[in-house]
């Protein structure tokens, strides 16, 4: 299917507006700007719901920032952790509000929205150590945000739905934590670079494949090798055993071919898996309700899949 012409029309003044790669500007400059993107005329109006709270949860180094979304309707509601988008580099649970609000009414659950740490300073794996700590704590603290006890579901886009992906690994033989579905969207599984839609032009994408590379060499520097599990979760030698998945891939999307491979590995490992892909969506397309439809009829589907 063509490009939508909205995102084509974002596309282009984002490449207009563009003079210098990210990786040479200073980091505030870059999460100012991803900050700058998030206006209502690209997200929607923000919608209102019950409760919204920050609240910070213990981590594993240092106390982790969150903020709690409690939609209208029946209390206690079921606990969904959210892990936002941004190469590990930039966002936070300001850029995500708007779809967090939403995603809280459309699903019913408790949102908890977890800013956890970003590279360069904190390199991995400190931004993994806050993921699994904030759905360990999740899992067992439900009720303490007012949050119904009883089995999470874990929620990210790309960056965000690598921390989903890879949490669920980490804590699958876990006693203390029960995660009932694993939601990810345009999810990173594989930073090595190799798949086909890696190489899509960035006429065609909002994350081109120098992006990515930057995003994946300032998060996991030497730490790892790009094969290892804790980044690369499609690499695991075994995937059974994991939560049942959602996943959402975009048709001009680089991270596309990444999504669909490792859906098919879960399937070949037995877990209950729904893939999809919006055609003529591109990366990100779920935060920008107010541009594509396809935006909140993907999050529609993420409420049905879960209820």
């Amino acid at each position: 299917m063509a490009l939508n012409a909205a995102l084509k029309q974002l596309i282009e003044t984002k490449l207009a507006n563009t003079h210098e790669p990210q990786w040479v500007l200073p980091i505030t400059e870059v999460r100012q700007a991803f900050r700058n993107l998030w206006t209502p005329a690209i997200t929607g109006e923000v919608v209102s719901i019950r409760r919204i709270e920050d609240v910070t949860i213990p981590g594993l180094d240092t106390p982790i920032p969150t903020r709690v979304y409690t939609p209208n309707g029946p209390e206690p509601c079921p606990l969904m952790l959210y892990f936002h988008g941004g190469g590990y580099v930039k966002g936070g649970v300001e850029e995500s509000d708007a779809f967090c609000r939403n995603l809280a009414r459309l699903t019913q659950h408790m949102v908890l929205s977890v800013d956890y740490r970003l590279a360069p300073e904190h390199r991995f794996p400190a931004t993994l150590d806050d993921a699994v700590a904030a759905t360990i704590w999740a899992g067992t603290h439900a009720a303490d945000l007012g949050g119904a006890s009883g089995p999470i579901v874990v929620c990210g886009e790309s960056a965000g739905g690598n921390l989903a992906a890879v949490t669920c690994l980490c804590l699958r033989s876990d006693p203390h934590v029960a995660i009932r579905y694993q939601v990810l969207l345009q999810p990173v599984v594989n930073f090595t670079l190799s798949f086909p839609s890696i190489a899509m032009p960035a006429a065609e994408c909002l994350v081109p494949r120098e992006d990515l590379a930057w995003y994946y060499r300032t998060y996991r520097s030497d730490q790892c090798d790009p094969r290892d599990p804790r980044v690369s979760p499609i690499y695991a030698e075994n995937l059974s055993g994991l939560p049942p998945a959602l996943i959402i891939a975009a048709e001009y999307d680089t991270l596309r071919d990444k999504a669909e491979a490792y859906a098919d590995r879960l399937k070949t490992a037995g877990v209950a898996i729904r893939y999809t892909c919006a055609d003529g969506m591109v990366h990100g397309f779920l935060q920008m309700r107010g541009i594509v439809p396809d935006a909140q009829i993907a999050t529609e589907e993420i409420a049905r899949i879960l209820n």
